[in-house]
């Protein structure tokens, strides 16, 4: 099932942690993600209206905040490419 690995750092208790979450969840779903440092939910994607009124993914939110988000690819072999 193709996915993506999202990487991020908890704001509240500053624990970095890796997720798979599925493409399909991620562009037409809802997604939450459990924090291992604080057990805190984080919502990633709302293409249901569960949490608001509007669809939203975490980009679109990082966005509207002025923070930065990183895309990339993983290659087979372990390399990494970064893209705006």
């Amino acid at each position: 099932q193709p996915h993506y690995r999202l990487t991020f750092t908890c704001s509240p208790c500053n624990t970095k942690s890796t997720h798979h979450i599925s493409k399909q969840g991620y562009h037409r779903g809802s997604v939450l993600v459990t924090c291992p440092g604080c057990r805190n939910r984080h919502v990633i994607a709302d293409h249901l209206n569960i949490f608001s009124d509007r669809h939203f993914t975490v980009e679109d939110l990082m966005r509207e905040k002025g923070q930065l988000v990183k895309k990339g690819t993983l290659g087979e072999d372990g390399d990494v490419e970064f893209w705006e």
